[in-house]
């Protein structure tokens, strides 16, 4: 009995659990199809303009208020007629206005709070010049309709529409300005760059091969790689302005511009197409009439012939010319995102440059740019090698010798077989046979071969054993470069002075650093640091070489 009641209970209270949540679903269901189930039309319009016709703008967006008015076909910042409108950004404003569309439209809409239209993320007016008004408020994000709550003044429906129409009004007054640009420069057209910062220069010029030369402080630098100068050259071709700050500044010591960080100073070349004047006009004025009317003879026959050949007087006059151009852009402080401001010499306008620009452009040093290579030029090139480890030295020196021609005997034989059957032939025969041979021996010389030799005294040193050893060198780098030359210490491990085929000299020393690196001193200027293990080696198979 105890059972039957307790099995009872159960079932009861299961079936009012089912009820319970039969209610809930219903309840549901009429809510989403009270709110979403009315229309679904991607190509609902729900509001249109002649957005031509739009003639005053405003709306308030991140709690910033903007308003616009069109006055002869032009756009103006109600606020400040003065400030540079980007017409495009207004024609884009013009035409979301112009024919709204929505994906969902909600006929019986819950409380305005649950779109967040209570506390709109944007509202928009416009008045149009045949005297229409709309409003529309934009609440919160669906993310899975993928758009956004709108509401329209004068309809009780909210609706679902694109998130691009929110995104066609920046709260930002200067994300809609009409600024400068920094000029568009090509790296090959760049003649000069020079950047001064706390009274440090440094310049890099391009020479008319394609060349760098690199100075600071006025004083050119050696060894500068052409890799990492044409690294800095793409970065001031690449500067470009993050953001707009002010149109007309007043007050450059708000962003450091009275007393830059830097000065950053770009020469460089551009082409242009110029016409060049007729001075004939001016002789014919002053003519006589006979001259005249040759003139005018001369003048028919030119054209004709300008008509044959299809050119025009115009196109043979425009020329085209190369003018120097010359831009120089001040860097300022740093705003709270760690961006610098920068300004055009000469210009009232502020703008933001991204730190990572300007990290590119300010600070370098020469070392920066030194090549981190120890020996440049191949044995080939070199005509002598002189060596010195500790207390001993050597000289090398490459020579050109004959090479053997085991071919020399046969050949003199047969001048010799020759020369016996020139004596039994008439003279004809002896001038043509001299001739031939003569003919013989230029090709023997002709063809004789020489090699090139490296001899340590008289002793002759394998080619491939130096080209192994001189490897050891001109493969070397260096792993650290000093900002400042520093003051060899010690005496040298191993110095190498190799003089080239065009009689100048490399002279390197490597002297011991620390317990990682050597010194390496080249023609006297010592700031790269080389493994020591490297150097370990070049003086090891140096010594095997020459010890031989």
């Amino acid at each position: 009995m105890k059972n039957r009641k307790k099995a009872l209970i159960i079932a009861m209270i299961c079936l009012a659990a089912a009820a319970v949540l039969y209610l809930l679903v219903v309840k549901m269901n009429q809510k989403e199809a009270n709110s979403e189930s009315d229309d679904s039309d991607d190509s609902l319009v729900i509001s249109s303009v002649d957005s031509g016709q739009i003639t005053a703008i405003s709306y308030e967006k991140d709690g910033k208020s903007l308003s616009f008015i069109k006055e002869d076909g032009t756009w103006y910042d109600a606020e400040d007629k003065k400030f540079p409108v980007n017409q495009d950004s207004l024609t884009t404003m013009t035409n979301t206005l112009g024919a709204v569309s929505a994906t969902r439209k909600l006929e019986k809409p819950e409380a305005l709070s649950e779109y967040g239209l209570d506390s709109p993320v944007l509202t928009v007016r416009y008045t149009a010049s045949d005297g229409k008004e709309a409003e529309f408020i934009v609440g919160d994000t669906n993310d899975a309709a993928g758009g956004a709550y709108l509401k329209i003044s004068g309809d009780d429906a909210v609706y679902l529409v694109s998130s691009d129409f929110a995104d066609s009004f920046n709260s930002d007054i200067y994300q809609l300005a009409d600024m400068e640009s920094f000029p568009t420069i090509t790296s090959d057209s760049i003649t000069d760059i020079s950047v001064n910062s706390n009274g440090h220069t440094l310049e890099i010029k391009n020479d008319s091969e394609g060349g760098q030369t690199v100075l600071e402080n006025g004083k050119e630098q050696e060894n500068c790689a052409s890799s990492s100068a044409s690294q800095f050259i793409s970065a001031v071709t690449g500067i470009t302005f993050k953001s707009h700050v002010e149109y007309n500044c007043k007050d450059l010591s708000k962003y450091g511009l009275d007393q830059p960080t830097a000065d950053v100073t770009v020469d460089y070349t551009t082409t242009e197409t110029v016409s060049s004047g007729d001075s004939d006009d001016s002789e014919s004025a002053n003519s006589t009439d006979d001259t005249k009317a040759a003139s005018a003879e001369s003048a028919a026959e030119n054209t004709s012939e300008t008509a044959d050949t299809g050119e025009t007087e115009t196109e043979t006059e425009a020329e085209t010319v190369k003018v120097a151009k010359q831009v120089v852009l001040h860097i300022g402080s740093q705003n709270d995102d760690g961006d610098y401001y920068a300004a055009m010499d000469g210009s009232k306008e502020v703008h933001v440059i991204s730190a990572d620009t300007i990290k590119e452009l300010i600070g370098k040093k020469a070392s920066d740019f030194i090549d981190n290579e120890i020996l440049s030029g191949t044995l080939s090139n070199a005509k002598s090698i002189d060596v010195t480890i500790g207390s001993d030295s050597w000289h090398l020196a490459k020579e050109e010798v004959a090479k053997a021609d085991d071919t020399a005997d046969s050949a003199e034989t047969e001048g010799t077989d020759s020369e016996k059957a020139a004596e039994t032939t008439d003279a004809t025969a002896d001038e043509t046979i001299v001739d031939a041979e003569k003919v013989d021996e230029s090709e023997t010389e002709t063809e004789a071969e020489t090699e090139e030799k490296w001899y340590e005294g008289d002793k002759e040193i394998a080619l491939t054993d130096l080209s192994s050893v001189y490897s050891d060198l001109s493969g070397m780098s260096a792993e650290k470069i000093l900002d400042t030359a520093a003051k060899p210490t010690r005496d040298a491990a191993i110095s190498v002075t190799v003089k080239w085929e065009d009689d100048t000299e490399t002279t390197i020393s490597f002297t011991a650093y620390d317990s990682s690196f050597h010194l390496a001193e080249i023609n006297g200027e010592a700031r790269k640091l080389v493994n020591k293990r490297d150097v370990e080696k070049l003086v090891e198979d140096m010594t095997a070489l020459l010890k031989k």
